[in-house]
């Protein structure tokens, strides 16, 4: 029998108070004034070794737009999610709801792809 583990449940409080940080250590290449390809190294994993061989120098490549780009360089773990919506609604001309809607999207598939992890501080129980 097979156990996932869940993931913890955070509040929408928690989640806002969250700092997003990197977990690569990418190259960062500036295509024109507003967007960048984001150059990260494969690395093998127990899975990639056995299904199949990675060439040595092996490296993936993400398009960021400027929206993008300005949550990728936020993701420093020291910024929180709510102040990178407050950031990206400021700059663009736009409302905290549709900045929000953006950034929780953006961040949720940086996670996903295993880019970034978030800090969440944990309650405090009495």
């Amino acid at each position: 029998m097979v156990f996932r583990l869940r993931k913890p449940r955070l509040s929408r409080d928690q989640a806002m108070a969250a700092k997003p940080i990197r977990l690569v250590e990418g190259k960062l290449v500036e295509t024109d004034g507003s967007s960048a390809k984001l150059i990260v190294p494969l690395r093998r994993t127990r899975w990639t070794g056995w299904l199949f061989r990675l060439p040595e120098g092996a490296r993936k490549t993400f398009e960021l737009d400027a929206l993008g780009l300005l949550v990728w360089t936020a993701c420093d773990g020291r910024t929180s999610v709510q102040q990178i919506i407050r950031k990206l609604a400021k700059k663009y001309n736009l409302n905290l709801r549709e900045a929000e809607v953006a950034t929780l999207a953006f961040l949720r598939m940086l996670a996903k792809k295993g880019l970034i992890g978030m800090s969440v501080k944990e309650k405090k129980e009495n």
